[in-house]
């Protein structure tokens, strides 16, 4: 009983909170009535232009300050334009240009989308849709990028924004939204790999008066790739709704569902014959060493809802959820070891499902205040995220394949259960943020947040069960200095927690890893030219990092601690209307600090690159007999990797050339208005390499990939 009234509590907590800030809006707008206190709200679009590359504005890294140049913290914007530049089909792909970012989605495991942020995993707990998580402990989520206007970066610990989470940042996908501006775009695509790819987004009021709008969009995919037996499948549609019954009032509903089809999750290639000599030769760049007909896809559905309310000039309100459900199958013949001839593979069979729920939440109030030399907003909320998740794994035996002939019997069986779990899990976090600003100069940043979270796992198997609780205070100061020509020097201090599931060999729960970090820079954005440039320090750590316990192998202990710092800069800018450009360069220098592994202490994580670099321009042609051509090429080089953690053994880097043409047809003839065409190439030069290794496998990265799309928008 107690338990159930605990569930009904925390269920009732966001109701109760949005209640509690509703009033207190209404109430600080009337006592700001009574004192005739001026204090406004400004609605700042927070979406990047479309016509463009720079972005002024995003929500993700403050919950007071829209502005990207006051935010003290390094954040990126890849906005739609550039999105349809770069013709980017997966989030992982849309991050290959932005600073600090290492993308590690490999060519042959499609399903998720893998990326580290400052040296730190943020594929399960640092992705957000529309500034909600929507992940299990197992169940990830794959974004369809056509259908986001936007994906916002912000590296570093965010603790005080979102809960837990990892410490070197998260991405926010921020949906397509319903506009007031009747648009319409209908779009083919065909491909490497046999690709042929439909989509469509069309958005308009409903009414005359514009109080409803809607938007729908959609994809529909069937592909091949570059390896035998592995499609790149997807269906995908999103429609969505807004009503706004008067100025001060919005309410959006957001709906999506997808299907994708995708091959098995580990189709590695043995170190020994890839990265490392092999007696027997060189193996095959796109060797498949997996099973054929194997059952490899995803589901996902979402319905959540935004509503905004403006109270006058003295404050607003905000509330937003979604619910998620995922179902994600998973068949593979899991290579293991070589055997002594170096070319027969051993593998075994494995099936495991996920189903995941998750409903997460968040309500806040804003207000402006105005004390004279002192202005300052402030932002006090309550979010609530529940996740339940079924899961269970199968084994059997799988039959050896050899790597430099393989031959596929078809055959697959995994029908011995290896692990059946049945996972709930809630947490619920308060915070209260302020922006300061003094002398209408300095901006000082000031924000908080405590976090509840608890997980329930109940061992099908063993009929066992396991209950963690985990508190923690999380928390970010910062301070920047706006001068009148566009130059902010800033620097902040934040905090970031992520709970650690599980228990050690004597039954304990683990800790909670922590993180912290100092950063300090400088943005620009000249007077005059439409660019944004910054330059960033940062010192990261990490620490209750899961270590083997030197005095008993089968227990691990949270003593290990790894430290990130580096240099990050970058430049975005629309040079003219013509010219686009975005440059970066990452130095991340990452240590593990504390360890009990021998000879990792002093070495670098493996699978990290030290440093990247990348540059993207396009240009369209404004007049003369090339008008409307546009032409696009970027470059991305990414530092070697380390393979083990004692750094014997080096994975080498790699650069990869990417380039675009797109046309205006309406030019040639006044019949074709509104219809493009465009062709890209990613990896152009076809340049093999490998994505990361360890000391027995190796992931292959992408090979050449063409497209042309043709679209007709009015």
């Amino acid at each position: 009983m107690e338990n159930n009234n605990k569930a009904r509590l925390a269920c009732a907590a966001p109701l109760i909170g949005s209640v509690f800030f509703l009033h207190s809006a209404v109430t600080l707008a009337d006592e700001g009535k009574d004192q005739n206190n001026t204090v406004t709200v400004t609605a700042q679009d927070t979406k990047n232009t479309e016509t463009g590359y720079v972005a002024q504005t995003s929500n993700t890294g403050s919950r007071t300050n829209a502005s990207l140049l006051a935010t003290p913290q390094s954040i990126s914007v890849i906005g739609r334009k550039e999105l349809q530049d770069r013709n980017v089909q997966t989030t992982t792909q849309a991050l290959q240009y932005t600073p600090g970012v290492y993308a590690s989605t490999s060519a042959a495991s499609s399903r998720f989308d893998y990326f580290s942020i400052r040296g730190f995993d943020a594929t399960l707990n640092g992705i957000l849709l529309d500034g909600l998580r929507s992940t299990t402990a197992q169940s990830y989520v794959h974004f369809q990028p056509y259908g986001l206007e936007s994906i916002d970066v912000l590296r570093g610990p965010n603790g005080f924004l979102y809960g837990a989470g990892s410490p070197g940042g998260v991405i926010n996908g921020i949906s397509k939204h319903p506009s007031a501006t009747a648009q319409h775009e209908v779009g083919i695509q065909i491909g490497s790999h046999g690709r042929m790819q439909g989509q469509f987004d069309t958005t308009g009021p409903v009414n005359d008066d514009k109080t409803v709008l809607y938007r729908v969009v959609g994809v529909g995919r069937d592909s091949n790739t570059q390896f035998n037996n592995v499609p790149d499948d997807t269906l995908y549609i999103a429609p969505s709704l807004t009503w706004q019954p008067d100025k001060d009032t919005k309410f959006t509903l957001l709906m999506s569902a997808n299907r994708d089809k995708f091959g098995p999750p580990k189709t590695f290639l043995p170190i020994y014959g890839t990265l490392l000599s092999n007696p027997n030769g060189k193996v095959g760049h796109n060797s498949y060493l997996d099973g054929t007909n194997l059952d490899n896809h995803l589901t996902q559905y979402n319905i959540a809802y935004e509503l905004e309310h403006n109270f006058a000039d003295h404050g607003s309100f905000h509330s937003s959820s979604r619910y998620t459900d995922t179902s994600l199958m998973t068949q593979t013949l899991s290579g293991r070891a070589l055997a002594a001839d170096m070319r027969t593979l051993g593998r075994t069979a494995y099936q495991f499902r996920i189903n995941g729920k998750i409903f997460a939440t968040d309500n806040n109030v804003k207000t402006r205040w105005d004390l004279g030399p002192v202005q300052g907003t402030s932002v006090a909320g309550i979010s609530y995220r529940h996740t339940s998740e079924d899961y269970y794994l199968n084994y059997g035996s799988g039959s050896s394949i050899d790597i430099y002939n393989p031959h596929y019997d078809g055959n697959f069986s995994a029908s011995l259960p290896y692990a059946s779990t049945k996972q709930d899990a809630n947490e619920t976090g308060v915070y209260l943020s302020n922006s300061i600003a003094l002398l209408q100069r300095v901006n000082l940043d000031l924000s908080a947040r405590e976090d509840w979270a608890s997980v329930n796992t109940k061992n099908r198997l063993q009929g066992t069960g396991t209950s963690q609780d985990d508190r923690r205070f999380t928390w970010r100061a910062g301070l920047s200095y706006l001068t009148d020509f566009g130059l902010a020097p800033y620097a902040s201090y934040a905090t970031s927690f992520a709970p650690v599931l599980g228990t050690n060999f004597y039954g304990a729960n683990y800790k909670p890893t922590t993180g912290k970090q100092w950063e300090t820079g400088v943005k620009y954005q000249p007077e005059g030219m439409d660019a944004l440039f910054s330059l960033a320090w940062f010192h990261l750590q990490q620490d209750n990092v899961s270590v083997t316990d030197p005095d008993n192998s089968l227990n691990t202990i949270q003593v290990g601690q790894v430290t990130s710092k580096g240099i990050e800069a970058t430049a975005t800018a629309n040079l003219t209307e013509e010219l686009k450009l975005i440059a970066s360069y990452s130095w991340n220098d990452l240590e593990t600090t504390k360890t009990t592994v021998a000879g990792a202490k002093g070495k670098t994580p493996t699978g990290m690159p030290e440093k990247m670099a990348s540059l993207w321009g396009d240009y369209t042609f404004a007049g003369g007999p090339l008008a409307s051509l546009g032409l696009g090429i970027g470059v991305r080089y990414v530092g070697s990797t380390w393979a083990d953690s004692a750094n014997t053994i080096k994975v080498t880097d790699y650069t990869a050339v990417d380039a675009a043409l797109h046309y205006d047809l309406g030019h040639l003839n006044s019949h074709m208005h509104g219809i493009s065409v465009a062709l890209n190439a990613n990896n152009l030069f076809n340049k093999h390499y490998l994505i990361s290794c360890s000391t027995s496998t190796c992931v292959a990265g992408y090979d050449r990939n063409l497209s042309a799309t043709l679209t007709y928008r009015w």
